[in-house]
């Protein structure tokens, strides 16, 4: 697929697939790339393991679980895939046009380096020329996704997509065969689970593919194009419309899964190609805002510009006009501190009620080094942020305030009593970057190792693995790794010099 080869796919998928897209400028898998591909793992081969849970607020704060597998089955899981790529790629790829269907496939030059990267594409752009495309002699317009479909994929149903239904059931029971391999290395990363795979790992999206791409084989008369889970297609008629929706759900019931009956939308064309509030910002955008570097002039473009996104966001409050405009505005440069000042403020006071887009300060600051009473102003914001969202366990408020605090040298507001909530609300890693946010400021990191005694008598070594392995790498010799799982790879590991953290 796409002059991907095995080795490709093996080195993207562990250099760069471990951790979620969205936190990859905090978290690595980098380096654990490098050494396994030359030492692989030869401890703990056939067990299976949980994962680390993160919770990301989406634009209504409501939160989707994503996931980090164990590097042990992870890595087993990644081999698999690269021993199988052949058939695999041959597998997604019989459909002639499948990159003019599927959004979201294996590339080999995507800008994050990744294997599969939602960051490297322009959906709004890409989606104008398929929708030409698909709406010749169209008069109706469908919008069908997938009800949970990661947590709803049945591992079994994989041998089912790659080798035919019959065939996989008539084989299930022997092992040996690389398709149930394949599920077995699968069910591995989620507690040996036959019902949903780990959101956010690259691997994932490589399994949903296998699927997917089948039941697009079986639609393939129809005009639509996917983007991962989400179908748009353009119908002449009722009865095809009908005939779609009917198909589509009987295609998706084959591998157990089911349409997401109320997010389902019909249109009578013809429709924008661009929705309303795109079109409103990119022009504004276009007409204001349209310099790399904004100045003292530019400071009352970028208050109408958030205005006209806050506005756009209450009248589409599914859609993503604050993001989109704020992620517009995190990849300017500013010349005038007036102009830099008023943003980082504005966004903040946006971002303490609608928190989701606050990675986005880490692109704006990284973009403009900001001087010391730009420091002094973002921690007296972030904090706020920080106070406000800490009783609705919002991982991602969470690890991001510290990753600010830690980078941009500021301090968190009662330290103490916010990292003894987060250990007792048990988040992985936010209480990791209070473990390292103590030991930049040479604080007393002792409850970070007591820690560890808890996690191994809740028994939840698993989906700490981060976390404890982190500790051990600063200290190994304390009395508490005595006792840990995994020590025999850590320890390995830890010779190898491998770490998972941006320092």
């Amino acid at each position: 697929m796409l002059n991907l080869t095995d080795d490709d796919v093996y080195e993207k998928l562990l250099d760069y697939g471990l951790f979620p897209e969205k936190i990859s400028s905090i978290f690595t898998s980098r380096e654990f790339g490098l050494w396994v591909r030359k030492k692989g793992i030869s401890v703990h081969t056939n067990r299976p393991f949980s994962n680390i849970t993160f919770h990301l607020t989406r634009n209504n704060n409501a939160p989707r679980i994503l996931n980090i597998p164990h590097p042990i089955p992870y890595f087993f899981l990644c081999k698999e895939i690269k021993d199988n790529w052949t058939t695999i790629s041959a597998s997604i790829g019989e459909v002639d046009d499948y990159t003019q269907r599927s959004m979201i496939i294996p590339k080999p030059n995507n800008l994050s380096k990744r294997l599969v990267s939602m960051l490297s594409y322009d959906r709004h752009k890409d989606e104008k020329f398929l929708s030409l495309e698909k709406s010749f002699k169209a008069k109706y317009f469908v919008h069908a996704d997938i009800a949970n479909c990661y947590p709803s994929i049945y591992s079994h149903s994989i041998p089912w997509a790659l080798v035919g239904t019959q065939t996989a059931k008539n084989n299930m029971n022997n092992r040996t065969i690389w398709y149930n391999r394949l599920d077995k290395r699968i069910r591995a990363v989620q507690r040996n689970e036959t019902v949903g795979i780990p959101i956010g790992p690259d691997t994932s999206s490589i399994i949903s593919e296998i699927i997917l791409s089948k039941v697009d084989m079986a639609l393939s008369k129809y005009k639509y194009f996917r983007y991962i889970d989400d179908f748009k297609c353009y119908c002449s008629s009722k009865e095809e419309l009908d005939s779609f929706i009917k198909n589509l759900s009987k295609e998706l019931e084959k591998y157990h899964l089911r349409l997401n009956q109320k997010k389902t939308e019909i249109t009578e064309l013809p429709k924008t190609i661009e929705d309303d509030w795109v079109r409103a910002l990119k022009s504004y955008s276009n007409k204001f805002l349209k310099e790399q570097n904004l100045t003292t002039r530019h400071i009352n473009f970028v208050s109408e510009f958030i205005d006209l996104a806050i506005n756009l966001t209450k009248k589409n409050p599914n859609d993503s006009a604050l993001k989109y405009a704020v992620k517009i505005i995190s990849n300017k440069r500013f010349s005038d501190t007036d102009t830099y000042v008023f943003t980082l403020m504005y966004l903040s006071r946006i971002c303490f009620i609608y928190p989701y887009f606050i990675d986005i300060f880490y692109d704006l600051l990284n973009n403009n080094r900001p001087n010391r009473k730009m420091i002094s102003i973002l921690a007296q914001e972030i904090n706020t942020i920080m106070k406000e969202h800490l009783e609705y366990s919002r991982s991602d408020v969470a690890l991001w305030g510290l990753f600010l605090a830690i980078k941009f040298n500021f301090n968190v507001d009662s330290f103490d009593r916010y990292s003894d909530y987060l250990i007792k609300d048990r988040d992985c890693l936010p209480v990791l970057l209070c473990y390292y946010y103590s030991k930049k400021r040479h604080l007393d990191t002792s409850k970070y190792f007591g820690l560890i005694r808890e996690i191994i008598e809740e028994k939840q070594e698993d989906e700490w693995w981060l976390y404890i392995y982190s500790l051990y790498y600063d200290n190994g010799r304390k009395w508490v790794f005595r006792s840990i799982q995994y020590k025999d790879f850590y320890s390995e590991l830890k010779k190898g010099k491998v770490q998972f953290y941006h320092d």
